[in-house]
């Protein structure tokens, strides 16, 4: 079952799309709307912050009244923006990747290891046994 996106999403077509890139191919629970809003959102603002620094021309600092070098405002935004995805993306247990598709037949090292051990296991109860 999808979840609907809410208005405040729909209506953004930057918020828009990265929803709909989000859960693509992913199952969320409708209680999980407001917490894919919230990521939405600040991917936003980390675009709005990187739109404001290319209008700029790359600048990564001003000068203030004081004739103080300030680091941009948008830098400090964007280091919180980036902490508040990685938080949310954890939280909806996603890794920002595409979801993977399941791979029948792929042997998994850990199986094979787990498979070795039970085999001599039972071999070990067999001629405990005999």
């Amino acid at each position: 079952m999808a979840v609907e996106k809410p208005a405040s999403v729909a209506e953004s077509p930057f918020k828009s799309a990265k929803w709909d890139e989000i859960t693509a191919g992913r199952e969320f629970r409708p209680c999980d709307a407001p917490v894919l809003a919230m990521l939405c959102q600040w991917y936003a603002v980390m675009e709005q912050c990187v739109e404001d620094m290319d209008a700029m021309g790359g600048q990564l600092v001003y000068e203030n009244r004081m004739e103080d070098m300030k680091p941009l405002p948008q830098l400090d935004i964007m280091k919180k923006a980036s902490a508040e995805i990685r938080a949310l993306s954890k939280q909806l247990c996603i890794d920002g990747e595409a979801p993977a598709a399941p791979q029948q037949g792929r042997v998994v090292k850990l199986d094979v290891i787990r498979q070795a051990r039970q085999s001599k296991a039972a071999n070990r109860r067999g001629a405990a046994a005999g």
